[in-house]
């Protein structure tokens, strides 16, 4: 979920004429520490694309994921995992005093695959499609510098396909979707980092609810998603501004799992200037 990039790039649209922005980014996982996942597996590596493109009412903002695996327990002969968000932001009133206030839109959904221990059969699950509708408050510093974006939006979660049944008093009845259909989000960029040129620390918090088979369908669980990311411009000692290196850290609660889960990682990334 790499909605961090919208913020980073409004910043650019503050300062200069429309374009299209994208970069790449490969980033090597160095596996999960916590209880959230049942399989704590390493060795994976994950690839995403983002494109940014401003307009004149709003912008618009996609990423795609793409998970590998060099570990036995995950399929290496293909992706094991996709995931993609596409987010548009409508905002027409940029001469008013509501400028920063834009509507938000914003699709889910992708899918997952894991080798089980016993047979070493490929299983895979959804991603289940999720749509959100809401409002996003923009905030910035004088120079665009340091960028902040708040939203709060409504979320349906789709149905998920015979996997929020549970036994209850013999019968067996069905649950899905999420009681409180609200997430709040939380993106933040700030570039030239404790005044180092180069440096840039972005990232975004996600706070919603779900209904979850591992913990209680009949109750509402919250889940808590945050990925900071510091990057360098390592490129720009060699006239190569594009090359970035850098870190990014998931925490999550519930995620994936029941419980707490830290993915620390290392990156590179390649923006197309």
């Amino acid at each position: 979920m790499k909605r961090f990039f919208t913020t980073s790039i409004i910043t650019l649209c503050a300062l200069s004429s429309f374009a299209i922005d994208a970069d790449i980014q490969v980033f090597y996982d160095f596996g999960s520490l916590g209880t959230a996942c049942a399989n704590q597996r390493t060795n994976r590596m994950t690839t995403t694309v983002e494109l940014f493109h401003p307009d004149a009412w709003g912008s618009t903002f996609l990423f795609v994921d793409f998970d590998y695996s060099i570990n036995r327990r995950d399929p290496n002969h293909t992706p094991f995992g996709a995931y993609w968000e596409i987010a548009r932001c409508l905002n027409f009133w940029k001469e008013s005093k509501a400028k920063d206030l834009s509507l938000h839109v914003e699709y889910n959904g992708g899918f997952g695959s894991y080798m089980t221990d016993k047979t070493d059969q490929i299983v895979g699950f959804p991603i289940n499609n999720a749509i959100l509708v809401g409002l996003e408050y923009f905030l910035h510093t004088q120079d665009f510098k340091n960028t902040f974006s708040l939203e709060l939006m409504f979320k349906y979660i789709a149905d998920e396909y015979n996997m929020w049944q549970f036994k209850k008093k013999g019968q067996w009845v069905h649950q899905s979707g999420n009681v409180v259909p609200l997430q709040f989000t939380f993106v933040w960029n700030c570039s030239d980092f404790c005044t180092a040129p180069g440096l840039t620390f972005s990232g975004f918090v996600d706070i919603w609810g779900q209904r979850m088979t591992y913990t209680d369908p009949t109750k509402q669980s919250f889940v808590f998603l945050s990925e900071p990311q510091l990057w360098y411009s390592i490129g720009q000692w060699f006239k190569c501004p594009n090359l970035c290196i850098g870190t990014e850290i998931e925490f999550s609660y519930n995620f994936g799992g029941k419980g707490f889960m830290c993915n620390p990682c290392l990156g590179l990334k390649w923006k197309f200037l």
